[in-house]
């Protein structure tokens, strides 16, 4: 939050792209290309529940799983990815 580059509001990080590139595959590439920005948004539970229904699913539910420590259990606040289950509304 500090350099600017998270939006604590929309949940949105933004960064050139040149940074998730190693040095072996950023000394490739054209500086085009590296410098490009990438918008990443976030989403929370409820967001992507509406989102589900919207898309015609029906959301049974949603399991926390931060850094693939996934399991069956209670979403909790501090959570980076989550699980969700759901299945096409006939």
């Amino acid at each position: 939050m500090a350099s600017g580059r998270f939006d604590n509001i929309a949940l949105c990080q933004v960064h050139p792209i040149g940074s998730f590139m190693s040095d072996d595959i950023g000394n490739e590439l054209p500086d085009s290309v590296l410098s490009t920005v990438v918008r990443e948004k976030a989403f929370t539970a409820m967001e992507l529940t509406l989102m589900l229904r919207i898309a015609g699913f029906g959301v049974e539910h949603i399991w926390g799983g931060t850094a693939g420590n996934w399991g069956r259990r209670p979403l909790l606040m501090d959570e980076m990815e989550l699980m969700v289950l759901a299945r096409r509304d006939r």
